[in-house]
């Protein structure tokens, strides 16, 4: 009482009307009535507040509200609390007729006014539900800066929030006075909480499954929700949820996205509409069968539905199908076992033979748990040796030495200077360990290539042959002597020598009737089997040109590319079957062009360069000298 009046008269140092010493004799008054025996008995006369259901008053104007989300009921004990709850009227012509309503939390909705919206928006708050107001006008030019923004804070009083928006829009004069007039009105009943059609929906809930849109497609949170599972707490059964997101609907059901944001699913033979998936059972009931499995159960279980998956994708479309042994399941697979391809490209040929076990143990009969056990044993135990692997270190192959470097090659066997080297083989080796390496067997038919010694020290192998003076030369007398006797304005460049090549590979590719060689067995066998060949992808070896993140894969043609999980990129690479045989070269014009060649780089007259026509049509004109 004494805080109402002070707040009428107002501060003295303010006062300014006349009288003033009899009001403040009034409040002196009170002042002193406070402060004697009779406060108690005084304040026993006024009634307690009641603390009533709050009634949501009726306006008699259309509702023009959007429901964007109903969210969901607050419940304590499946019991909606009292600060959740409020009267209204459901019909404006009986309004005697109070119902018991409910506030969701995770509201929201919108009201069009002047050709803009003023959002409403509820949560759960820590002592009931608290309400936020959000009004924003885009710049006129299409700037990112809106012209104006109201977001006012979150608060548990409804209508203290909603008088400060209308008072703030008011000042701002951002609304006409129609739409002032129209949003005067209590803020439940003007945003559709205090609607029959909102409550039906919140009950419903409580009972059927509701899938929520908030985009132009249900997000994966949403399938979550969806099916009542946790994101974190069910992670490892997240396959589930995007298999259920990904299913197509059985005909004659159609979705669309109706009132509140919620999917709604049409039988279109019986014009029935509901909220529920035609497979919701199925994948509830599959998730919680993931939840009471083990660990091997359910990886069994997955491992089951990839392979049926296959199968079925195989009968619908089976000329486009791809084999098992690729990319895709190779992926699926990795993600069943815990693995990542990208930080673990070493798995991918392990995943590859779990992928031909499984289906061979997918078409004998039931996949067995111990397999899966054994399995994830494995994966362990080549992680193991990755790790062993990185921690040894790295040996350099002698052989590197023939394509960079100077100095000696020595024998891979025994160390001394080695005198020749095996394509097949890959080693350079002294004739000593390449004759009692090569004596039986399948060795006995490889053909080494010998080491030609320098020119000029006599003691290194010749890696380098000059294409002025055609002698073989190794690195490092080529760079520091010979070099410098070479004529510096012609900027010749030394040849590399290839003790690499195959002279079986030559012949074979040359057509050359002695290149008939005894075949491996297993080329043998995938000759004598195609399928062996186009189905199933080889070993790719440890250490390739391309690297450890780009595999070996076979196409549904049986044609062999290669892919990086990292890059997600693909390429092919040509294959000794698919190449065109090069036919013979004429040793007459071979001979003819090498003449032509080393007169060019002898003489120092440049009139006999525009007379190199090689590659044109026709011969080359004569010269004077009748070249």
């Amino acid at each position: 009482l004494y805080l109402s009046i002070y707040r009428h008269i107002g501060h003295p140092s303010k006062v300014t009307f006349p009288h003033f010493h009899l009001k403040m004799k009034a409040l002196n008054k009170i002042r002193s009535t406070l402060q004697t025996d009779a406060v108690e008995e005084s304040t026993q006369q006024v009634a307690p507040p009641l603390l009533g259901t709050n009634i949501v008053k009726i306006k008699p104007q259309p509702r023009k509200h959007k429901v964007i989300a109903y969210g969901y009921r607050v419940l304590v004990d499946e019991q909606v609390p009292e600060m959740y709850t409020f009267m209204y009227v459901p019909d404006a012509e009986q309004p005697e007729d109070l119902h018991r309503g409910a506030v969701p939390a995770g509201f929201s909705a919108g009201v069009p006014v002047d050709d803009q919206m003023v959002y409403f928006y509820t949560r759960e708050g820590t002592t009931g539900p608290e309400y936020q107001v959000v009004y924003t006008r885009p710049d006129p030019d299409g700037g990112d800066v809106p012209a104006f923004s109201m977001v006012l804070d979150w608060t548990d009083d409804v209508d203290a929030i909603w008088t400060e928006a209308l008072q703030r829009l008011e000042d701002s004069m951002e609304l006409s006075e129609d739409a002032l007039n129209f949003l005067d009105a209590d803020p439940l009943w003007l945003f559709g909480i205090a609607d029959p059609a909102t409550q039906r929906a919140l009950e419903k809930t409580a009972v059927v499954p509701m899938l929520r849109c908030m985009g132009q497609q249900p997000c994966l949170e949403e399938w979550f929700a969806y099916l009542n599972a946790d994101e974190k707490g069910d992670a490892d059964y997240k396959w589930v949820v995007e298999s259920f997101a990904e299913v197509e609907l059985p005909p004659p059901y159609t979705s669309f996205k109706g009132v509140g944001s919620v999917v709604c699913y049409l039988n279109n033979e019986t014009n029935e509409t509901t909220w529920k998936h035609p497979f919701y059972d199925y994948f509830a009931q599959l998730l919680n069968h993931c939840r009471r499995s083990t660990k091997e159960e359910h990886i069994k279980l997955r491992i089951n539905r990839v392979l049926w998956s296959y199968e079925a994708e195989s009968q619908t479309d089976l000329q486009n199908q791809m084999p098992l042994v690729s990319p895709k399941y190779v992926k699926v697979l990795a993600d069943i076992l815990g693995s990542e391809l990208i930080e673990e490209p070493f798995m991918v040929r392990t995943l590859k033979t779990f992928l031909k076990a499984f289906s061979q143990m997918y078409h004998e009969g039931e996949l067995d748990t111990q397999e899966v056990k054994w399995c994830l044993e494995i994966v362990e135990n080549e992680r193991a040796k990755q790790a062993v692997a990185r921690q040894m270190p790295y040996e350099a192959d002698p052989a590197d030495q023939l394509n960079t470097g100077g100095g000696q090659v020595y024998c891979i066997q025994c160390g001394q200077i080695a005198s020749c080297y095996c394509p097949e083989c890959g080693d350079c080796l002294c004739d000593q360990c390449f004759t009692f390496l090569h004596a039986k067997g399948n060795r006995a038919n490889h053909e080494p290539n010998h080491f030609i010694p320098c020119a000029i020290c006599k003691v290194n192998p010749a890696k380098l042959q000059c294409t002025y003076t055609r002698g073989k030369y190794c690195a490092d007398c080529y760079t520091k002597k010979h070099a410098k006797t070479l004529p510096k304005f012609l900027e010749l460049k030394p040849l590399r020598i290839d003790y690499k090549r195959s002279s079986k590979d030559d012949r074979k590719r040359l057509g050359h009737p002695d290149a008939e060689v005894e075949m491996d067995p297993v080329v043998m066998a995938e000759e004598a089997d195609p399928e062996l060949r186009e189905c199933f992808s080889k070993p790719a070896p440890l250490e390739t040109t391309l690297g450890e993140k780009w595999h070996a894969f076979y196409d549904l043609r049986g044609v062999k590319y290669y892919f990086n999980f990292e890059t997600q990129e693909s390429m092919r690479r040509p294959q000794d079957e698919l190449i065109t045989t090069v036919a013979p070269v004429d040793k007459a014009s071979k001979a003819a062009r090498q003449e032509i060649v080393g007169f060019m780089a002898l003489s120092k007259d440049p009139r006999y360069l525009p007379d190199w026509n090689e590659g044109k049509e026709g011969p080359p004109p004569d010269d004077d000298d009748g070249r």
